[in-house]
């Protein structure tokens, strides 16, 4: 088993594929995951392909007499998507006795597709859509989409902010709506540097979005959830700010009062990895 650099904001699981196995319709499983397949003699392996539908496949469990586990009837997934030697296999626990198996190119030519879109969505509803897609083909919740997502977004190089057009005059563009989405889900709400919320009569909470350098772009290290009074406080008061060597904002004083602010990323920094198992 080798480990490298994920290029998803996510881990996964890899199989590698050859030929014997491939002109016979199986996949062995190697030994580094066999713990994770059933002992039982059923004959039976559910797998869920990329339209959702499940399909029982022949499984052999590991045994001392055939020395491998493995999964029969891939044939006609070999042929239609044309795996050959040395290709990659993503493999998902779903269950029990429940997987799913897909090329690792496919992988990532879908989830790259809709992690595009989702960056770029214009609407709530049409976060929530991609956040459900993406859910849907990783079997993560759309709570850690959003966590990974902002972990990924974390590591990217500040740029500056853009500026729109509105009636011949040139604007700040706002928080794009995933933006706005990862930081509800992981702050709630609650200030980042009191701590304070409130919920509306909606019964969502209520934040104000603060971009500590109003001429950066819409950088996770740039911007802070805040209450309304800590927002007044950052535009009228005079303000003094510590950065980290990370570029985080770790301390902020309001003239004479200072306060720390809390960085979410300390409690969810996470490397993505890919496992390759042989």
């Amino acid at each position: 088993m080798n480990k490298v650099r994920s290029e998803l904001p996510l881990s996964y699981i890899t199989v590698k594929t050859t030929k014997s196995r491939i002109d016979k319709g199986l996949l062995a499983i190697p030994a580094s995951l066999v713990h994770l397949f059933s002992k039982v003699k059923n004959n039976k392996i559910y797998l869920v392909n990329e339209t959702g539908t499940t399909e029982a496949k022949s499984f052999t469990p590991y045994d001392s007499t055939s020395r491998e586990c493995r999964i029969g009837g891939l044939r006609p997934f070999y042929q239609r998507y044309k795996v050959k030697d040395g290709d990659e296999l993503v493999i998902q626990f779903l269950d029990d006795n429940k997987f799913r198996i897909l090329p690792e190119a496919l992988f990532l030519k879908t989830l790259n597709k809709h992690f595009s879109k989702l960056e770029n969505s214009q609407s709530e509803k049409e976060t929530d859509r991609l956040l459900s897609k993406i859910s849907e083909i990783t079997n993560l919740s759309k709570e850690e989409i959003l966590r990974n997502e902002y972990i990924m977004l974390s590591n990217r190089k500040i740029e500056l902010r853009k500026k729109i057009k509105k009636k011949e005059t040139l604007v700040r563009e706002n928080v794009p709506f995933p933006i706005r989405r990862i930081l509800l889900e992981l702050y709630k709400g609650k200030c980042q540097v009191t701590g304070f919320t409130f919920q509306m009569k909606s019964g969502n909470p209520y934040f104000e979005l603060h971009h500590i350098d109003p001429e950066k772009g819409n950088h996770v290290k740039n911007i802070l959830v805040v209450c309304p009074n800590v927002h007044a406080q950052f535009t009228y008061a005079n303000v003094e700010q510590h950065f980290d060597q990370d570029g985080w904002l770790r301390k902020v004083k309001f003239n004479q009062d200072e306060y720390d602010v809390f960085q979410i990323i300390d409690k969810i920094k996470e490397e993505f990895e890919k496992e390759i198992h042989y």
